[in-house]
């Protein structure tokens, strides 16, 4: 049987948030579909990083837009940084 490999908790953040810095402010549900998620995943994700001020959700009238903030892109530069320190290390 395929053993499909699951992404950890920082692999969905980083792509979330690569996401909105390569594709621009998008609607929530477009986010799921790049960022390969289902919806109401993409919300428990999204919550927190509202709360850190690293993405930005724009009520737009009939839609909503997320947006990553400057601090957002610093943050996801970290991470990636991170990743290929621990993936040099052999742990990634």
């Amino acid at each position: 049987m395929l053993e499909v490999a699951r992404r950890s908790r920082v692999e969905i953040i980083i792509d979330v948030l690569e996401a909105l810095q390569d594709e621009g402010p998008m609607t929530p549900t477009r986010l799921a579909t790049v960022a390969n998620m289902p919806y109401d995943r993409l919300q428990t994700v999204l919550e927190p990083l509202v709360a850190k001020g690293l993405v930005r959700v724009r009520d737009m009238g009939r839609s909503k837009q997320v947006e990553i903030t400057r601090e957002g892109v610093r943050a996801l530069h970290d991470l990636k940084r991170v990743r290929r320190l621990l993936s040099d290390l052999g742990f990634a």
